[in-house]
């Protein structure tokens, strides 16, 4: 039947132009879009996402989409949904990050052994490697030292990390090497006698060998999606070769032996690869161990995830067909950005021997906009596409519709100095960009004589773009780095331009870290009896603005020490304006003796029984409604700092003093927390200032790139040399420093330009040193401007150093619209919305809207061990298709508990608790648990959306029926048991939001990607604590569909509110279950 998602398709179609819908109508087979910049391949690829819907038989669950950042996802998504509707929400749209989880989600049981590890700190990653290289021998090529710190260690965990993002294992890494030095033994022996002395000869003798090269790599094979070096020297000599055919008979090959080889201690040559090799091996060693230390202390790197998923798929042949059966077509934006490991994952999602070589795989790139090496993009997988895919089809598509003619013109100019292209590889391609935007454009160049008279002549002209009707939103200034940017925030506060830009800032600066850092020191001196170290600490505490002392009371406080040779705390006892904070003190001193680090820290900042200055000063509600942007700032220094402290503690219950090692020692190695959050006004009344590499995927009518200065964007460009570096067919080392990919970098700052582009160079840099315009204008006339008044400029400058970056906005709103349009509603956050006995919605805010960081109750940390637990023995069970004994479950509870933060005395309390508990529930309910259950389902990327509510949760167990399409769910419960009727008033509210928990599951699960075809005939609450007659109690509950329509309205209700910021005044409820109930009927009627 037609319909009207058929006729959207149609009419969407309508607008494509051929090569869009060539690429739209050719769905079987390989595919590669080359799509140029504005030439509309977002449109393309939703277009194409619905025809195949249209026709063939494809579910949309059985489509994958993959790119790089979120909001890419998410404009896929959004265009998906106004051409088919709903069934958007059910093509699995991934970035290669969330794909990953979401696959390791789904199929826990393949990832079993690291299910539970936590992450790794910088801090924690640094002692690792440093006890790793302590145990090197001495005459190992890393174990050099210089001021007491291993010369080599900050560069191998740079190295680890690369290799994790390729999916290289070290075995990998050692047979990558192996083949290589194979290839460089019989490639000296040919190559090296004739470049002892380069000649009119050389090219000759060269040409004569090169069929024996060409042997060599036709031996080769491929490994790990790694090209053998045999191959990469044999087509880099020869391409030399070439170039001595159409000019210099010898420059191109001393170029080439200058890139390849040098000469040995015995004065011999031999091929550079020959040291990375060397270190790489030596390297291959530390990773291991460093893994190694890794498990045995159950932590993993941000990394291990994508390392796992490589290494699962290609040693899991059920989990690699599962994929492989349920993803019939693949589409991958940017696909020039993808990396090694991205790589094997598409080649094992698509190698399956049904495909003949032809997988529906359809890649959408652009090789003249790869510019992310930086974080292990390798460019050479878009160049070998064709290679990969003899059969695929390449579309390029050459209509702009962003940019003006001469804008185009320009940086064609421009790109077309990049030495390979895949325009130069393949004759028939012509990458030439059409104009369809009306009028030529505007580009310039302008030439100052100084950098702060070229940044004062920006913000002249950008107040006459302003003046001359332009808005500012419309405005961008990109530059190369982001120092850039901190150099031109003053004199856009000093010509009163808003502006907004992403601020890079170290959380261990933050005002409440600082506070919370004197703090420490200053109760640990107090606790450890040195009170010289106290006495010099408490002058700066005592004038904090928090305390609001007196300066005339500090200053009698001073005298009155002195005269009585006392040390002021002795005097503060004494003295009633300062005997409170006195006892206080007293008091944390003596807590941070027997107290859990977090605990302190509650008391000291956050939230506690104890009134703490220093909350009401930054975190009150008076603060956060004032000044909400200040307080968010704060909120952020102190979420990440708790987290950071969360993956860096040593010790089973850390305490003050680990805090205190934790800040000293991130000074001591000049080691920033990094905290990064958009500065500066929404809406259109501001100019936008970022990278180039941030503005990727946008477009602006007017765009300035400012510095265009040789030794910023040109061949004088220089960057940190690599102390291990890798061999030339290993790419895993950052090429951002390459002439090349800083052409492609400027040529992406230049194409974000819709009818103006404003290009400008200073002829001298901040320390007065001269400077080059960068060689692609070199031939271009530029502007001179004439400079201002100096006096003048350097006074406005002077001043606006002293002014605020920018003007600050005061809408929590505007705030928290980064956070709530990726929002996702979770059956937890319903409850606890509607919790009143425990603040309600103003606590909701606090706490899981604003994330305000506290210590975890002894009785949650009890509940997350077991929990871990039970996941635990499910897994083992999935995987081995055996139960767990007994002993080895109370192992993982005893382990995961003395994982928690927590007293002594409280662990042992639950040690026994937990022990008992378990063993009697494992008696009574090890029997209900199979190897077809999934624990911890999760729905984080399920895509769940019911009306306008996007939903998100973890299911404990579910037990998938899949030949009659039902599911039940199970939900673990650690607190008392309650039965079908509850007593005490505490119960009945319990009861009411656990049931409200399980309809909630009901509607996650029969709206979500993978389920949606799924019933949840059975849902329970299975308690883990026994009754005191040693019953285990399982709590069913039965489906109403008016309770369910009832909590789909109640949903609707509450996610308006929420991402409206939109939070009731609920005081005329009582905190009871009848009050709870009233406030969520109101809510209802709000939406009836």
């Amino acid at each position: 039947m037609y319909n009207e998602e058929d006729m959207e398709l149609d009419t969407r179609y309508a607008t494509l132009n051929a090569a869009q819908k060539k690429a739209v109508d050719t769905i079987q087979g390989p595919v590669m879009v080359v799509a140029g910049p504005g030439t509309g391949k977002t449109e393309l690829l939703s277009v194409r996402a619905a025809n195949i819907l249209v026709k063939t038989d494809t579910l949309p669950e059985n489509i994958l989409c993959l790119t790089f950042t979120e909001s890419g996802a998410a404009a896929m998504r959004e265009r998906l949904i106004s051409i088919i509707g709903k069934d958007a929400y059910r093509i699995a749209i991934h970035t290669f990050h969330s794909f990953g989880t979401e696959t390791i989600g789904q199929n826990r049981e393949f990832f079993y052994n690291g299910a539970l590890f936590e992450p790794i700190d910088d801090l924690r990653r640094y002692e690792l490697l440093r006890d790793i290289f302590g145990e090197l021998p001495h005459d190992n090529i890393l174990a050099s030292t210089m001021n007491g710190e291993y010369t080599y260690q900050s560069e191998a965990a740079t190295v680890i990390s690369e290799l994790k993002r390729s999916g290289l294992t070290s075995e990998e890494l050692r047979n990558i090497l192996n083949a290589n030095e194979v290839t460089l033994d019989s490639a000296e022996r040919l190559i090296c006698p004739i470049f002892e002395r380069i000649g009119k000869t050389t090219s000759a003798q060269l040409a004569a060998v090169m069929a024996d090269l060409r042997a060599l790599a036709n031996a080769d094979e491929t490994r790990y999606e790694v090209a053998p070096l045999s191959i990469v020297l044999h087509d880099s000599l020869y391409a030399a070769l070439q170039q001595t055919e159409e000019g210099h008979p010898t420059k191109p090959l001393t170029a080439w032996k200058r890139q390849w080889l040098t000469k040995d201690r015995s004065g011999r040559l031999t091929f550079k690869s020959r040291a990375s090799i060397k270190k790489l091996r030596a390297l291959a060693v530390v990773y291991d161990a460093y893994l190694h230390r890794l498990e045995q202390v159950g932590l993993y790197d941000y990394d291990d995830m994508i390392l796992q998923l490589v290494h699962a798929m290609e040693v899991h042949p059920e989990l690699k067909f599962s994929l492989q059966e349920k993803y019939q077509y693949i589409m991958v934006d940017e696909f020039q950005d993808t990396n090694l490991a991205q790589m094997r994952i598409l080649h094992n999602l698509t190698d399956n021997p049904v495909n003949e070589g032809r997988p529906n795989l359809m890649v959408v790139g652009d090789d003249d906009q790869a510019i992310y090496s930086f974080q292990g993009a390798d460019i050479s997988n878009i160049l070998r596409f064709r290679e990969l895919y003899p059969s695929a089809i390449f579309i390029p598509l050459t209509d702009n519709y962003r940019s003006r003619k001469q804008i185009l013109t320009e940086a064609r100019q421009l790109i077309t100095q990049v030495s390979d292209r895949l325009e130069t590889r393949y004759d028939e391609l012509d990458k030439t960009l059409s104009a369809h935007q009306p009028g030529d454009g505007t580009v310039t160049l302008t030439e100052l004589q100084d950098a702060p008279a070229e940044r004062q002549w920006l913000v002249d002209r950008i107040n006459a773009d302003i003046a001359a009707g332009k808005t500012p939103q419309d405005i961008a200034v990109l530059t190369r780095h982001h120092k850039e940017i901190t150099a031109l925030l003053p004199y856009f506060a000093a010509a009163n331009i808003p502006v907004t830009y992403e601020r890079q800032d170290n959380a261990l600066d933050e005002a409440p870290i600082t506070t919370l850092e004197l703090v420490s020191k200053l109760v640990i001196a107090l606790a450890k009896g040195e009170h010289d170290v106290a006495n010099s600490l408490l002058p700066e505490f005592l004038a904090h603005p928090a305390l609001a002392t007196e300066p005339l009371s500090l200053w009698r406080l001073s005298v009155s020490a002195y005269d009585a040779r006392q040390r002021w705390m002795e005097t503060m006892a004494a003295m009633a304006e300062f005997v409170d904070i006195h006892a206080w003190l007293v008091e944390l001193a003596q807590a941070s003796l027997q107290e859990p680090l977090e605990v302190m820290l509650d008391r000291i900042i956050g939230q506690s029984d104890t009134p703490s200055p220093f909350y009401t000063h930054y975190f009150s509600r008076d603060a956060r409604d004032q000044q909400p942007d200040l307080y968010l700032q704060h909120l952020q220094a102190l979420q990440i700092i708790r987290q950071k402290l969360r993956e860096y503690t040593h010790t089973d219950a850390p305490t003050l003093s680990e805090f205190s090692d934790f800040v000293a020692l991130h000074r001591r190695l000049d080691m920033r927390i990094p905290l990064t959050r958009t500065i500066g006004e929404s809406g259109g009344t501001a100019v936008h200032l970022m990278t180039a590499h941030k503005s990727k995927g946008l477009e602006f009518p007017t765009v300035y790139v400012v510095n265009a200065v040789d030794s910023t964007w040109g061949d004088k460009a220089r960057g940190r040399s690599r102390l291990i570096s890798y061999p030339e067919n290993l790419r895993l080392a950052p090429a951002g420093d390459s002439a090349d990919e800083r052409v492609r970098l400027l040529y992406v700052a230049m194409t974000r330009a819709k009818h103006d582009l404003h290009l400008s160079y200073s002829l001298e840099d901040d320390r007065g040193k001269s400077t080059l315009v960068a060689r692609f204008f070199a031939d271009h006339e530029a502007q001179r401007h004439a400079a201002t008044d100096s006096d003048g400029l350097l006074q406005s400058a002077q001043t606006a150093w002293y002014a605020p970056y920018a003007e600050p906005t005061t809408d929590l709103k505007t705030l928290l619209a980064p956070s709530l349009a990726h929002y996702k509603l979770s059956a937890t956050h319903l409850n606890a919305f509607l919790d009143l006995v425990n603040g309600g919605p103003e606590a909701f805010l606090l706490g899981n809207l604003l994330h305000f960081p506290s210590a975890k109750t002894p009785a949650s940390s009890y509940g997350t061990a077991v929990h871990h637990t039970l996941q635990l023995a499910h897994l083992h069970l999935a995987r081995h298709g055996e139960r767990k004994p007994l002993e080895d479950i109370l192992h993982d509870f005893e382990t995961h508990l003395s994982q928690e933060r927590m007293k002594e005395s409280d662990k042992q309390f639950y040690l026994q608790k937990g022990s008992e508990q378990l063993t009697r529930f494992f008696e009574e309910r090890y029997d209900t648990f199979s190897p077809e259950q999934k624990a911890e389902l999760d729905f984080r990327h399920q895509e769940v959306c019911i009306d306008q509510a996007r939903l998100t949760g973890m299911l404990d167990v579910a037990t998938i029926d899949k030949q009659n399409k039902t599911i039940a769910v199970a939900d673990y419960k650690t607190g008392k048991p309650v039965d079908g009727t509850p007593k005490t008033e505490y119960e009945k509210i319990k009861i009411h939001k656990y049931r409200q928990q399980l309809l909630f599951y009901k509607l996650l699960v029969e709206h979500s990607r993978d389920y949606h075809s799924y019933t949840v005939t059975d849902a329970r609450l299975v308690f883990v604590e026994p009754t005191q007659a040693g019953a285990i109690i399982d709590l069913p509950i039965e489906y109403d569909k008016e309770e369910l329509d009832r909590l789909r309205l109640l949903i609707e209700a509450v996610w308006r509110r929420i991402t409206t910021l939109d939070f009731p005044d609920t005081s005329e409820f009582e905190p009871s279950l009848k009050g709870i109930q009233a406030f969520e009927q109101s809510l209802m009627d709000e939406v009836a």
